[in-house]
């Protein structure tokens, strides 16, 4: 009985967690079941959030079945760079990817993993442009705003659906800071906060102090 259970509660969590994990990180799950609190925990992590620039725009120019075709061959590449990077795929919402990083799985350099994953995911996206230009006449440009810090992280919801995702004022500050990457003509944008965290071999440049909607200090 204990054999069938441990296995029945093995595939619980490659069912729940592989889709948006990667492999490796899943693998240490099933072995360590422990680590992952279903309850939620505060935790310190690195939030990536990216943001395909004038999708409303484009999504009007084409049709549906070609828009979805466009997407799918866009986030497939941008999620293989957040599993590679041991981050999890929160959720896309719409055109936007959200990623965590350091949850469900301790990772202590999330955000060197963080950081390296937005810089993959525009030179992927440089690369993917030809292939988009040819097949479907557009090229995609995006936006990515990444913080680090303290955020409740578990499976949150009802009874009968629930998501493992993080709250927190964190998530909603790397949410506000990729908005502004539109505002200020750049690609990526770091908090202070990451930028601390990231030691040598990252060239960052200070681009502003900024006050995010809905923050007051």
């Amino acid at each position: 009985y204990f054999i069938l259970t441990t296995q029945r509660h093995a595939r619980f969590l490659r069912g729940a967690f592989a889709s948006y994990v990667s492999p490796d990180l899943v693998s240490l799950l099933v072995k360590n079941p422990e680590t992952l609190n279903l309850k939620g925990e505060n935790r310190n992590i690195s939030v990536l959030f990216s943001d395909i620039r004038g999708f409303t725009t484009l999504s009007e120019s084409l049709t549906p079945e070609t828009l979805v075709a466009l997407l799918n061959a866009y986030l497939g590449p941008m999620t293989d760079i957040v599993m590679a990077q041991r981050g999890t795929l929160d959720k896309y919402i719409g055109d936007a990817v959200m990623a965590l990083y350091n949850a469900p799985i301790e990772v202590s350099d999330h955000p060197q993993r963080a950081t390296r994953s937005a810089l993959q995911m525009i030179v992927r996206l440089s690369e993917l442009n030809t292939q988009f230009q040819q097949e479907f006449k557009v090229s995609l440009h995006i936006g990515i705003g990444i913080h680090s810090g303290p955020a409740i992280v578990g499976n949150m919801g009802s009874a009968t659906r629930f998501n493992y995702t993080a709250m927190g004022d964190t998530v909603n500050l790397a949410s506000r800071i990729e908005g502004r990457t539109k505002a200020y003509g750049v690609q990526l944008i770091i908090t202070e906060e990451t930028q601390q965290r990231l030691g040598h071999g990252f060239f960052c440049r200070r681009l502003d102090k900024i006050r995010v909607k809905g923050k007051h200090i």
